[in-house]
């Protein structure tokens, strides 16, 4: 398997496990920041940096396409689009946006925080390749891409032509996120 960090195989199921882990209580943190922030400037920069946290976690998971596009739309075209957003209203009218009470969204955090720790449970373990999931679908692939394609590479064939419409678009949506971010930053001031 290879990662985008050259960690020896040994190694690399146990730290990328204490990376995610570690990400995730980064992660809280953010949130709670996010939570009692009344700076709508911080607000904004703190989201894009919980963006760029799940990248880094979608990196530690192997997904480089998907930790791409998050970085693309969430990471740098919303913080583009929200702080170009508070520059034309300005300052005195951001102001007058009221946050929500704090203990109502403490508490729904930690409601859904609860609620997606017992669905984990059901969950088969992180990186097991025994499950029905990958042993259907890994075998499917093995023994039919040759002739359902034509071409002896797996991972091309499946990115190009079993996943090809979810490859399209990964790669229209990142192609829109870039140009909507250089037409956002080309933009002169009036």
């Amino acid at each position: 398997m290879t990662t985008f960090f050259s960690i020896p195989s040994i190694l690399e199921p146990e730290l990328n496990l204490i990376l995610l882990i570690i990400s995730s209580f980064v992660l809280i943190g953010i949130c709670f920041r996010l939570i009692v922030s009344k700076n709508l400037i911080e607000s904004i920069l703190l989201m894009s940096a919980f963006s760029l946290v799940i990248a880094i976690c979608y990196l530690f998971m192997d997904a480089p396409d998907v930790a791409m596009t998050e970085t693309a739309l969430g990471a740098c075209l919303s913080t583009c689009v929200l702080l170009n957003l508070v520059k034309i209203i300005g300052d005195e009218n951001y102001k007058l946006v009221s946050k929500t009470r704090i203990f109502l969204a403490l508490t729904l955090c930690v409601i859904f925080i609860v609620l997606l720790i017992i669905a984990s449970f059901d969950l088969p373990l992180y990186g097991q390749q025994n499950t029905e999931v990958q042993s259907h679908l890994t075998k499917y692939y093995i023994e039919n891409t040759k002739n359902d394609i034509g071409i002896p590479s797996i991972v091309a064939a499946i990115l190009t032509s079993y996943r090809g419409y979810d490859t399209l678009g990964e790669t229209s949506v990142i192609l829109i996120a870039g140009i909507a971010v250089v037409l956002i930053l080309a933009r002169r001031r009036e």
